[in-house]
């Protein structure tokens, strides 16, 4: 008698799945779910269940995005010193029409615009006719705020 408690209390505590057939049946034209047959008109479902639980992070190493390097034809120089800027952080420095060093002058016109004129290898912008910076851009980067 006591082997048959332990043998029922091991059982009861060992993880078991759950295991209960499910069957939909049709009546009056509309679909029901039962747990057991319910006449001559009811079918058994596949029930697949899914395993909670587990990690997100697989382990899988993946490679971080990388601008692929494009060279300027004239100068055969690769990207600028200030290299990729995100787009999220080049919206911000638009909002702000902050411009720093190294940037590409293709950075540069996206956040400050057209220069209003050149002076040599300098874009000038101006407002209501006073100057209200000035840019060297050269060898398609900006070298220096003047």
């Amino acid at each position: 008698m006591h082997r048959t408690i332990m043998l029922a209390v091991t059982l009861a505590a060992s993880p078991m799945p759950l295991v209960a057939d499910v069957y939909q049946c049709t009546r009056d034209g509309v679909a029901t779910f039962s747990d057991q047959p319910c006449g001559g008109v009811s079918e058994p479902v596949d029930i697949t269940t899914t395993r909670v639980g587990g990690r997100l992070d697989t382990g899988t190493d993946i490679d971080t995005f990388q601008p692929e390097t494009v060279s300027d034809p004239e100068t055969g120089q690769t990207g600028c010193p200030a290299g990729y800027i995100q787009s999220t952080r080049l919206r911000h420095l638009r909002v702000k029409e902050r411009v720093q060093t190294g940037m590409s002058a293709g950075q540069v016109r996206y956040i400050l615009g057209a220069p209003h004129h050149r002076d040599g290898q300098w874009w000038v912008y101006e407002d209501r006719g006073r100057e209200t910076g000035r840019y060297k851009i050269q060898n398609g980067c900006l070298e220096r705020i003047g």
